[in-house]
This record gives C-alpha cells, sequence and structure tokens, in this order.
C-alpha cells in the first residue's frame, strides 16, 4: 500500500527525557570549546583539526552584509568594491539586503550580537520544528548538528542559518493551520536568499484547489521577487564565489579532475569537465526518476517530518545540481532527518532508503578533509550516493499526494 500521513505515528519523549536536550547540549558544548578555547591557541590551526575552513575574524559573514551598507551610504558601490569588508570581497547578495543592512553597525559588538540573535532564531524554529523527540534521535541529529559544516555556518554567521530558521518557522505554522503565514515565510526566505524557492515544493501537501490558489499567489510573489532583482542577478551571480574540494555539487567533481590530471601534466579545461559533470548527474536524476516510479513507499508518515524533507531534500537536490554551493548549506539536511529515521526504524519497503540516506549524511557532513585529505573523497562520493537517493525518495513522497490529503483532510 503507498505511504500515509498522520499527525503523529510515532512515540515522542516528553520533558526531561526529550531528546532536543542533548541536541542543544551537545551543540552548545561545541560551540562553547570552539569559541572560547581555540583563540587560547592557533585559532586556524584548531579550525582545520576541527575540521572548519575558519575566515578570520569570526561572524566575517555578518561582517560582509554590515559592511555592504557601509559602503553604499559612504556613496561607493558594494557589487564593485565592499570597501568595509575585511576582506574586501565584492557583494553577492539581493539588494533587499542593502535595506536591511542600512543602519547596522560593523562595531565588533554589533555583530556578536546579531550573529548571537541570528543562531538563536535558527535553533529555536528548528527545534519547534521538531517538537518533541526521543533520545536516540536527539542523540544523532546533535551529533549532526556538532560536524564541520554547521561548525562553518556559525564561525562564518551566514546567513543560511536565517534562512534555515524562515524556513522551519514556515513549517510550523503550517502544521499549525496557518497556511498564508506559512508559506509567506518561505516566500520570505526566497525573496532573501533565491534557492529557498525550491523548499515551496511544500505546496504539493494541499488539495488541488488550494493549490491553485496558494500556488498561484506563491508564484506571484517569486515572480515579482525575480523582476525587482532582474539588474542585479548577473552581478550576484558574477561575484558568488565558485567554491572548490569544500563545497558540494555535481561540479565540485570536475575541481576532483583538475587536482588529479594537472598532477599529470595535462591542460584541462574546467568549464567543459563543470559541464560534463552537469550532464551526469542529470542522468543519474533521470535514473533516480525510473527508480521512483518502480515501488511507492509503504509507511506510515508523520505530515511535518513530510513537509520538512521535502524542504530539505529539494534544496540539497537542486543546488547540487545547479550550483556548487559552500557546505554551511547542508545544514537543511537537518530537515530531512527525522523522516529518514522514521523510514529506517519502520517495516517498510522505503526502511533501506532511509538508512543508506542517513548513512549518506553522516559521509557528507563528517569526513574531516582538512585533516586528512582523502577524507574529501569520501565526503565527494556521499554527495553524489546523497543526491541519488534523496532525489528517489522526494519523487517518490511526491507520488503519495492523494493518500495524504484525505489524511490531512480528516485531522
Amino acid at each position: 500500500m503507498p505511504a500515509e500521513t498522520s499527525p503523529d505515528p510515532r512515540p515522542r519523549a516528553g520533558g526531561w527525557r526529550d531528546g532536543r536536550w542533548i541536541l542543544v547540549g551537545l551543540l552548545l558544548v561545541q560551540l562553547a570549546v570552539f569559541f572560547q578555547f581555540s583563540p587560547r591557541y592557533d585559532y586556524l590551526q584548531v579550525a582545520r583539526r576541527w575540521g572548519v575552513l575558519a575566515i578570520p575574524p569570526n561572524f566575517s559573514d555578518l561582517y560582509f552584509i554590515a559592511a555592504a551598507g557601509a559602503t553604499l551610504r559612504a556613496g561607493g558601490d558594494p557589487y564593485q568594491l565592499n570597501a568595509f569588508d575585511p576582506m574586501k570581497r565584492p557583494y553577492n547578495y539581493p539588494p533587499l539586503w542593502l535595506h536591511l543592512s542600512w543602519h547596522t553597525s560593523v562595531s565588533p559588538t554589533v555583530i556578536r550580537w546579531l550573529a548571537i540573535a541570528m543562531g538563536a532564531f535558527g535553533l529555536g524554529a528548528f527545534l519547534c520544528f521538531l517538537g518533541p523527540i526521543s533520545p536516540g534521535r536527539g542523540l544523532l541529529l546533535g551529533l549532526l548538528a556538532c560536524s564541520p559544516p554547521i561548525l562553518l555556518a556559525a564561525q562564518r554567521a551566514n546567513a543560511d542559518i536565517l534562512m534555515l530558521g524562515l524556513v522551519a518557522l514556515g513549517l510550523v505554522l503550517l502544521r499549525r493551520g496557518q497556511s498564508v503565514a506559512g508559506y509567506a515565510s518561505l516566500v520570505a526566505a526566497t525573496w532573501l536568499k533565491l534557492y529557498p524557492l525550491f523548499t515551496l515544493v511544500v505546496l504539493w501537501r494541499e488539495p488541488r484547489d488550494r493549490l491553485r490558489r496558494l500556488g498561484a499567489l506563491v508564484v506571484l510573489a517569486s515572480l515579482l521577487c525575480f523582476a525587482a532583482y532582474a539588474g542585479y542577478l548577473g552581478r550576484i551571480f558574477a561575484n558568488t564565489p565558485t567554491g572548490g574540494l569544500h563545497s558540494y555539487g555535481a561540479r565540485v567533481a570536475a575541481f576532483w579532475a583538475e587536482f588529479f590530471l594537472a598532477g599529470q601534466g595535462w591542460a584541462v579545461n574546467l568549464t567543459l569537465l563543470g559541464r560534463c559533470c552537469t550532464l551526469l548527474a542529470v542522468a543519474v536524476g533521470a535514473l533516480a526518476l525510473r527508480c521512483s516510479w518502480r515501488r511507492p513507499l509503504e509507511a506510515t508518515l508523520d505530515s511535518t517530518e513530510l513537509d520538512g524533507f521535502r524542504a530539505g531534500a529539494a534544496v540539497y537536490v537542486t543546488t547540487f545540481l545547479f550550483s556548487v554551493s559552500f557546505d554551511y548549506r547542508l545544514l537543511f539536511l537537518l530537515l530531512c532527518v527525522p523522516l529518514l529515521c522514521s523510514l529506517a526504524s519502520s517495516r517498510a519497503s522505503g526502511r533501506g532508503w532511509g538508512v543508506a540516506a542517513l548513512v549518506l549524511i553522516f559521509g557528507l557532513m563528517w569526513p574531516n578533509g582538512l585533516f586528512w585529505k582523502p577524507l574529501l573523497l569520501v565526503k565527494e562520493a556521499s554527495s553524489w550516493g546523497l543526491y541519488f537517493t534523496l532525489t528517489v525518495l522526494l519523487l517518490r513522497t511526491l507520488r503519495n499526494r492523494n493518500s495524504e490529503i484525505e489524511i490531512r483532510k480528516s485531522q
């Protein structure tokens, strides 16, 4: 039988047995050790031992945003030269951020408190999305939350933490039946960073008539976003770093090929290699499409977990296929973990896929290539395996729309 959704098909722990305490405890200990003790030693060396490609100073990406506002106030163009940024990085965020940063100081104290506020919002929204969980699941999520990509996002105070918070908040509002506010939160994330557009796949949860109305509004808001940014998109993409071996995406394999072939004295066309890797990813996606149509999932799934999985998987699959993203964007995989745990602990046909996806997530997020470079090969192999696995599971969940809607209507 096809997969069904329910309000909550599994037991949850409450009170002090709530696994979220373990998640928060592990994360806070990790952050305290890193931020309090590493500055007393060789800062960059300690960061690399943690597997973090740290850029001094701490919270450098928030400095980057605040510096753009300061450059604009001084009459400059941050898209050409972000003069107040410590590393003079050209600005590559949508112009809405310039309005938000217009009155933001580049003072270290202000930046520190903004970083704390952003981190608290992202973590709080994610914990609300999770709801009470078992200690085992809390330990699993805690280990992933302490992985190098998450610590990298914290060290740089990257805006993807805010995006995760907005997406998680939107999912919480959808769970409470506040659809307009929930989708508004997802659209707000899209206006701020563009790629959260793919989280709107959760619209598939709606009945057909409601899907048309809400879908039209969401599409209109998204089109207005891209129309407003039309004059900036070229500059944004041109100023965006292409990443490298410490990133993820189909074209990262081209960097590996260049690394090995150039070492043998071969001339390498990196652009051509990147296009070939993208074509390979398209072929893998086509294979995943074929596999997803063979057999539907046979499991009872929590509706909120399903929404979170669809949002997180859509972000990973699309960013893997179309771009090269720094590792901190892997934090969206945390949204996938609750449903994958439910699949892995079930006796349904999707159990093997759930176990495989969890193993691949650990293989992608934990190998520390800065400590021992061969581990980057494990990371690269895991990224391709996870791309295939999540694509299969995402397409399978999209097949279950009719039975899913009937369950939601009865809630």
